[in-house]
């Protein structure tokens, strides 16, 4: 990493003229730095190089990280022109920040709408190896000792690369900035501005902004006033917190063939971010390849020697593929492959060796596939796309080198007549497709090896006059996936590299394209299917005589400002499940067990109704959704686990609860689902227990102690991200503590993480993206939220959920898309 080394006797970078002496301090100017001695080895690893522009027409400034994937920074140095305005969105210019010599781009900037002398930079992969820095909660007192750090130049005693760092006193403060002083020669230079100022613990005060640069490089040698301005940190943290929150885009799974091997990667798409590897699945030589996402499962279709072949990866119960298996119907010669999910049902279309196009459907519902393969008609085709839109599937197609388009009903099983797509496309090479709602938008390769697109739009009944040209070189194939109003496309080159670009159907632009990481080359085809990740939480609490309701916003942390009464019994315990369109509610209320429906998008209740069996004296309740059937298990009267099966398909419950025998002193229970597995933990004695549930055989395994030795634990909630439960309870001091068990890997770690809080009573959880957001009642039927970023094992600050409850029992969270 990066060595430090004190400020000789310079500050931030501005350049002084006679002009700038006249009028009082300047912003910063391009590179210079903090004058200074070299300050201790990674000591200040968190001060970053920014260089801005390209290397033929670049600046220098310095930034700080406060979050693995932010760095804070003065406006100044991401402007177009230093002390403009900085705009929100992609950086105006290349910007780079490095770290312990490695350099990581900027993809995104945001600006402070309270201060403009601060913007945050987002980088393009997060820092796992350096401790971003803590900001302070409030600013110096007059006379009170800083430290200043930054890369910029003094006119002595500077190496490239160095971080410096300078003594500075501070002088006084207003509401949106300090002023300093250097101590003895110590001054900030140009290069340091956007640099951390620090109190004596090593928190962040102040990022530096203007200076007169008394002693450094490019000041006149008459200059020797060492006085500073730096922006406040400590009254913006409102402004940060929100903006470096774990976000909650989509997910997506992408397949590669070629060379006799399939590789498969993931990505959130709310980052942008990619594995740096991709995994081996098989050594079959795969030719063309489709994928679709149906929930935890990745379903893929491919063909090898002409053959067709499906197999599944369990993204939740053990992340493993299940193996290739022959599709039914004996299909041969196939050239290319469609697959749309409508429902249960996958529709897969193939281009056969007679240039026809072909149908075969699986419903997974029933567990079977059609016996053939259904000839649809047409001649001469080359590549085959698909897309659902509702219960139609709209299929695109090539033939003799241009694109033509045609519909399939699932609900009567009828085809549309094949029609030309306008536009005159001709040496058309492949073709991909997603519906953004109720358009069609469709992208080609064209004879020239670069992407075109066209959309239809199905409202007005039209498509576009012509194909537009996006741009790229030398591509093969490509695949496309919705991801809200946007649509991912992803595209192999002549080097069988991956590249990726996107298109904003707001706006109509498209990113450029972006290879991405782990080397891959020698691919044939790639295929992405998106699981759209939840954007909303539902809160629901148990209040006197009814429940009370809560919405929030899960990209940016916002409720509304209280808590909505709903009538209906004297709830006092309460679980939660999405169904997809409703979330349903099951509650304990005079010791006995109850059900409802809530539609969020009509804000529709429907009544509580008794749960068959005549459970009575419930202590707690756990529920979990698993194809449209409802396990739910209670604490009996006895301390006993009991359980109930609501099938929604068939419409009825079992008629009885049924006992499952383990040990008796529950007094907690909370539930996740894990593919076909129920995974359910518990609190006995102060101490946590775990066991699940195979509902394809309807057996129970052991309970089992969960490591960590926990004592005293009086609440409890469980959240899932892939293969990995993420436990929560509430300790014997009212804290929170976490725990986390890799189902993949067959393990829990060693001990319990102490997250914070205090006077917890009640928990509850939801996953999102990645995310695991943990609600909590506290002291006064005040709720509070935290949330863990599982990718960077990290727990946000906790924050308060608008309202105040009335002597609330009991929370549950719902996620919903």
């Amino acid at each position: 990493m990066p060595e430090t080394r004190p400020l000789p006797a310079r500050a931030t970078g501005l350049l002084v003229t006679a002009t700038a002496v006249a009028a009082g301090l300047v912003s910063a100017a391009p590179a210079q730095a903090v004058t200074g001695p070299e300050a201790p080895a990674g000591r200040y690893s968190f001060t970053a190089a920014l260089v801005i522009g390209d290397e033929t027409n670049s600046r220098g400034c310095s930034a700080v990280l406060v979050d693995p994937r932010w760095v804070l920074t003065a406006a100044s140095c991401l402007a177009t022109t230093p002390g403009g305005p900085v705009s929100a969105g992609k950086p105006a210019r290349k910007t780079t920040a490095t770290f312990s010599g490695q350099a990581h781009d900027i993809v995104e900037v945001s600006a402070s709408a309270t201060d403009r002398d601060l913007v945050l930079g987002r980088l393009a992969a997060p820092v796992t190896d350096v401790v971003p820095v803590k900001l302070a909660t409030a600013a110096p007192a007059a006379g009170v000792d800083l430290a200043a750090a930054g890369f910029g130049r003094t006119k002595t005693d500077w190496v490239p690369g160095k971080v410096h760092t300078g003594a500075f006193t501070a002088n006084s403060s207003d509401a949106a900035t300090l002023s300093i002083t250097g101590k003895g020669t110590d001054a900030l230079c140009k290069g340091d501005t956007g640099g951390p100022l620090l109190n004596a613990a090593g928190e962040l005060v102040g990022i530096n902004s203007r200076s007169w640069q008394g002693g450094c490089l490019g000041a006149p040698e008459t200059e020797t006033r060492t006085g500073a301005i730096a922006a406040r940190t400590d009254n913006v943290t409102a402004w940060i917190e929100p903006v470096v929150a774990p976000r909650t885009g989509n997910q997506v799974s992408l397949l590669a063939g070629g060379g006799g091997v399939m590789w498969s990667q993931f990505g959130d798409l709310g980052y942008g971010e990619y594995g740096q590897s991709w995994a081996k699945v098989d050594g079959k030589d795969v030719s063309r390849v489709a994928t679709v996402r149906d929930g935890d499962t990745v379903r893929a279709y491919a063909i090898a020697g002409g053959r067709v072949y499906g197999q599944d990866l369990d993204l939740a119960a053990n992340g493993k593929w299940s193996g290739w298996g022959e599709v039914p119907g004996g299909a041969a010669g196939a050239k290319d492959i469609a697959a749309s999910l409508v429902g249960s049902s996958v529709h897969v279309q193939i281009v056969g060796a007679d240039g026809n196009l072909h149908s075969q459907v699986a419903d997974y519902r029933a567990g079977r596939w059609n016996d053939r393969w259904a000839a649809v008609g047409a001649s001469g085709l080359t590549r085959v796309t698909s897309a659902p839109a509702g219960p139609i599937v709209r299929v695109q197609a090539v033939a003799d080198g241009r694109v033509y388009g045609r519909d399939f009903d699932t609900r009567n099983n009828s085809w549309s007549r094949w029609g030309e797509v306008p536009g005159g496309a001709a040496g058309v090479k492949d073709i991909a497709s997603s519906m953004i709602g109720n358009n069609v938008q469709v992208q080609i390769v064209g004879a020239d090896g670069a992407l075109w697109t066209q959309f239809g739009n199905y409202d007005a009944g039209r498509w576009n006059d012509a194909w537009s040209r996006v741009g790229g070189a030398g591509l093969t194939n490509i695949t496309s996936a919705p991801s809200g109003n946007a649509v991912e496309l992803y595209a192999t080159d002549a080097a069988g590299r991956i590249n990726n670009a996107r298109l904003d159907t707001g706006t109509g632009t498209w990113s450029a394209f972006q290879e991405l990481k782990g080397g891959i080359s020698g691919t044939t085809d790639v295929s992405a299917a998106i699981l759209a990740a939840p954007s909303k939480v539902t809160l629901a609490a148990t209040a006197t005589n009814a429940l009370a309701i809560q919405s929030g916003n899960l990209a940016t942390g916002a409720f509304g400002a209280q808590w909505n009464s709903v009538g209906g019994l004297p709830i006092t315990n309460l679980t939660s499940v999405d169904t997809g369109s409703t979330i349903r509610y099951v509650g304990v209320a005079g010791g006995r067990v109850y059900d409802r429906e809530y539609k969020p998008a009509t804000n529709v209740w429907g009544n509580w109704t008794e749960v068959p069996g005549g459970a009575a004296g419930v202590k707690d309740i756990a529920a979990t959704m698993i194809d449209n059937v409802l396990y739910v298990q209670i604490v009996g009267s006895n301390g006993n686990l009991h359980t109930q099966v609501g099938d929604y398909n068939a419409g009825r419950w079992n008629n009885n609860w049924a006992a499952v025998p383990g040990f008796t002193g529950l007094t907690s229970l909370t539930s996740v689902k894990a593919g076909p597995y129920v995974r359910l933990y518990g609190i006995a004695g102060g101490k946590v227990y775990g066991r699940d549930l195979d509902t394809r055989s309807n057996t129970w395994n052991n309970w089992g102690d969960i490591p960590g030795g926990i004592t005293g634990a009086k609440d409890i909630t469980v959240s899932r991200v892939g293969a990995t439960v993420q436990i929560q309870v509430i300790g014997s001091d009212g804290a929170l503590y976490g725990q986390a068990g890799d189902y993949l890997a067959g393990a829990f770690k060693p001990s319990w993480t102490k997250i914070g809080g205090t006077g917890l009573t009640r928990l509850s959880s939801a996953s999102a993206a990645g995310n695991i957001n943990v609600y909590a009642i506290g002291a006064v039927g005040k709720v509070q939220s935290t949330t863990l970023d599982t990718t960077l094992g990290k727990w946000t600050a906790w924050r308060q959920v608008p309202g105040t409850l009335t002597m609330p029992t009991d929370l549950t969270a719902t996620s919903t898309r």
